[in-house]
């Protein structure tokens, strides 16, 4: 299973025939090997601006596995994010509380946002790479 970030659902909705989105279609085709978490399904559904297209999205993204954010995975986000500051290092903390889903849920990311390749080199997160 991989967690899908936010970089990625937007290159599948607006760009479709970029190599993230085919990439994506090819994740979903073998098995549905794809899942997404709170904070993704959030920064996809808040960017749809009409009504129509909000609702079209949002069921479409229903259909796939859901990983809950847990108690721990706040917790593990908050060291994370602490253990970073303190090597002068500030990512924006939804992208180190995703980062900490995965960690804690044995998972790979896909991401085509730079700051989860700091995130692998600190912490060992496994990245999905294409």
């Amino acid at each position: 299973m991989v967690l899908v970030d936010t970089s990625i659902w937007i290159d599948f909705f607006q760009a479709p025939e970029s190599r993230a989105a085919t990439e994506l279609v090819s994740l979903i085709k073998d098995h549905n090997r794809v899942a997404l978490c709170g904070i993704v399904l959030q920064e996809v559904l808040q960017g749809i601006r009409d009504k129509k297209n909000f609702e079209l999205v949002r069921e479409r993204l229903l259909k796939f596995p859901f990983i809950e954010t847990k108690r721990e995975d706040w917790i593990v986000a908050a060291s994370l994010y602490r253990e970073l500051r303190a090597k002068g290092i500030t990512l924006p903390p939804a992208d180190v509380t995703i980062a900490a889903t995965a960690l804690q849920n044995d998972m790979k990311l896909f991401s085509r946002d730079g700051h989860f390749g700091v995130l692998a080199e600190t912490c060992g997160l496994k990245l999905y790479v294409m």
